[in-house]
């Protein structure tokens, strides 16, 4: 997508060169601290809240794995919203879309963490190793994805 580096430099690669991917735990630590990110990035305008995201317990396991590399391994999802390099058009302008992000709480009072990165969309619970509440999130919303439903639709 031709995105520059800090530099400028824009990175050289061929589809034949292959690509490697991260394994699922290491995918799991960025997605986590992400996560803690997005919540951050959602409350940060509400009184208090730099006291009330660090001192609240039940993010204690997730910072441990993320930056202890602690416990097991924390499932997310991933599937594909839309290809890499698709091409948006409003009407006025084309544009692609780097990356996306917002927080949903579900029925069952669990915050997870949606990011979609050059159209793959990656959500995890920042409150505990379950998915199963982002999958029933799913089946009742017929697979729409929460970056295109609700209040961002």
């Amino acid at each position: 997508m031709q995105v520059p580096s800090k530099r400028g430099r824009v990175p050289a690669w061929n589809a034949s060169d292959g690509l490697d991917l991260p394994g699922k735990r290491l995918m799991g630590r960025f997605l986590g601290k992400v996560g803690l990110e997005v919540l951050v990035h959602k409350t940060q305008e509400v009184s208090s809240w730099n006291t009330e995201i660090v001192e609240q317990s039940a993010l204690d396991e997730l910072r441990r794995h993320v930056r202890f590399n602690e416990g097991e391994d924390w499932p997310f999802i991933a599937r594909t919203l839309h290809p890499v390099n698709e091409v948006f058009n409003d009407g006025t302008e084309s544009y692609e879309i780097l990356h996306e992000l917002d927080m949903i709480i579900t029925d069952y009072s669990e915050y997870y963490s949606v990011v979609s990165i050059f159209g793959v969309e990656l959500t995890l619970n920042i409150g505990g190793r379950t998915i199963e509440g982002f999958e029933q999130w799913l089946a009742t919303n017929n697979g729409a994805s929460p970056l295109y439903t609700g209040k961002n639709a």
